[in-house]
């Protein structure tokens, strides 16, 4: 892979760091009362359903998992923001993959209107008729389901990463980043993962690593 590509591949993979960095830490603050301060509140507020709840608990303890290994307040929040926009990019760069591959139906490359979808809502048709994406979530979700049976590690929707889900501005502004002209080309390419792997770490990042 020529070093332009992998230039294309690592703007792409910050960009949608940043995106879905922004989004789950403004999900956590805004309706789960866990704050990039560290500070998380003793219990959710009344504004939470009951799944909302449940998946309250799953957040809290997995951050004060991080805690216990000896990481502040502060790093364990940033760290499972971090964990959950890095398994929810990685995702969809496979999901991208298994397109290129045809080892799935078109599924992501256009969104809402992509012929898996459509078939999909053919079988369910009040699937298509709920309100803010839903339908196509819980479309999304039935692959990462059937995946999760051979490349579980990825695509457990059991993990406390895979409770945030982007909110549709956000999933949208992914789609149209991973579906961008520049990285038509990629898909195809058994490499493509490694390198969004190890560019979702800035180069600052990777320095201090090594």
């Amino acid at each position: 892979m020529d070093k332009p590509t992998r230039n294309a591949i690592e703007r792409a993979t910050q960009q949608a760091r940043k995106l879905l960095d922004e989004d789950f830490s403004s999900q956590l603050e805004g309706t789960f009362d866990v704050l990039q301060s560290g500070v998380i509140a003793p219990k959710g507020g009344v504004h939470l359903s009951a799944s909302q709840k449940f998946q309250r608990d799953k957040i809290v303890a997995a951050i004060e998992h991080k805690r216990a290994a000896g990481t502040t307040a502060v790093e364990a929040v940033t760290d499972y923001v971090r964990d959950t926009a890095f398994t929810t990019l990685n995702r969809f760069v496979a999901l991208k993959m298994l397109e290129a591959r045809q080892l799935v139906q078109e599924c992501i490359t256009k969104g809402e209107q992509s012929g898996g979808y459509r078939e999909f809502c053919g079988m369910a048709p009040g699937v298509a008729l709920l309100p803010d994406g839903v339908g196509y979530r819980l479309y999304v979700e039935s692959l990462f389901d059937e995946f999760s049976t051979e490349i579980k590690v990825l695509f457990d929707r059991r993990d406390a990463a895979s409770v945030l889900w982007p909110k549709r501005p956000t999933f949208e502004a992914l789609l149209t980043i991973l579906n961008a002209p520049d990285l038509s080309g990629i898909w195809g390419e058994d490499e493509t993962i490694g390198w969004v792997y190890q560019f979702f770490n800035s180069g600052e990042e990777r320095k201090r690593m090594r």
